[in-house]
């Protein structure tokens, strides 16, 4: 697996593997469920599903658009519809996602492969804007997984809620969270404290970024907290509002795009609530298109390897 940091040996499941695996069992016991791909059968894990249920799931080939207004069409129809597209292209669709699916808010489930750097896939599937073009978009929720029991539990809480939502996953396998705490059950709009400190600085994981955070916790020399946000539309303000009046450094880890981003998010919350003292450093991409290569090195070159993200914490 070309998997990046975190990936120990190769026996790892990779994030699509897992959604294969847990669409596959949430159809055995839901015949509602539906699912479409665009060209990426294989890519998506979707094509032991179409092999199984080939009434119930399809690849209508180049034609992101004409996917996401299908499963529209089904889920008015009283269908469960997930929409498996790799993030970069969800763009082409993104007409038909805010007027056939969020418009009329139906329950369509848009499973976003390849979300991150996509290494030797190309400069063109680096999956960086999906959280800030959908965020914008009225009665869409976001929320990700961090790890294979969290994204089956995420899977469950996507095949019952009755709005559209995105769930996004990287290529390869997650970066590895064992030693944090089970992941508990999905519930809407609440985030995981992993674990309190008293030093003040507060680590934010979304998704794979709660990977990140952990391992660049391993390198800072003193005790931080760790939350994995979860969901970051919409937010876990309870939650927020609690680490904030104990935490007054947050530092952001997410595979996405800066601008409109996770730490955009928290910060618009801070500033909704009229909440001052909290400096909040997002370690998400910078402006600018991220190059073809090996993610490890990629990662390397835009300063966010754990040993690099440490030192700017301790800076």
């Amino acid at each position: 697996l070309n998997s990046g940091i975190g990936a120990k040996k190769s026996s790892i499941k990779s994030a699509t593997q897992i959604f294969s695996e847990a669409l596959l069992h949430l159809c055995e016991h839901n015949d509602k469920i539906v699912g479409v791909t665009a060209a990426m059968p294989g890519g998506t894990g979707l094509s032991p599903l179409i092999e199984k249920y080939p009434n119930r799931f399809w690849d209508v080939a180049i034609a992101e658009q004409h996917a996401v207004t299908s499963m529209s069409a089904l889920a008015k129809e009283g269908f469960k519809p997930f929409c498996t597209i790799y993030s970069t292209f969800l763009q082409r669709g993104y007409d038909q996602v805010i007027h056939d699916t969020c418009l009329m808010d139906l329950p369509v489930v848009f499973a976003l492969d390849r979300a991150g750097i996509v290494g030797e896939d190309g400069e063109t599937h680096q999956g960086a804007f999906d959280i800030s073009f959908l965020r914008a978009i009225p009665n869409m929720t976001l929320f990700a997984p961090r790890d294979e029991k969290s994204f089956h539990q995420a899977m469950a809480f996507a095949s019952k809620y009755e709005h559209p939502c995105s769930l996004r996953y990287p290529r390869g396998s997650f970066i590895d969270t064992e030693e944090l705490p089970k992941s508990a059950p999905f519930e809407f709009a609440k985030s995981q404290l992993l674990h309190e400190a008293k030093g003040g600085i507060l680590f934010i994981g979304y998704g794979n970024g709660v990977g990140r955070a952990n391992e660049t916790a391993k390198s800072v020399d003193t005790e931080v907290a760790i939350l994995d946000l979860r969901f970051v539309k919409p937010l876990d303000k309870d939650m927020l509002r609690e680490m904030a009046g104990k935490h007054k450094k947050w530092f952001v880890f997410s595979d996405s795009a800066k601008m409109g981003g996770v730490g955009s998010a928290l910060l618009e919350f801070l500033a909704d609530e009229n909440i001052s003292g909290v400096q909040v450093v997002s370690f998400e991409y910078g402006d600018k298109f991220i190059t073809h290569g090996n993610i490890k090195l990629v990662e390397e070159s835009l300063g966010l390897l754990p040993e690099q993200l440490a030192k700017k914490v301790l800076s």
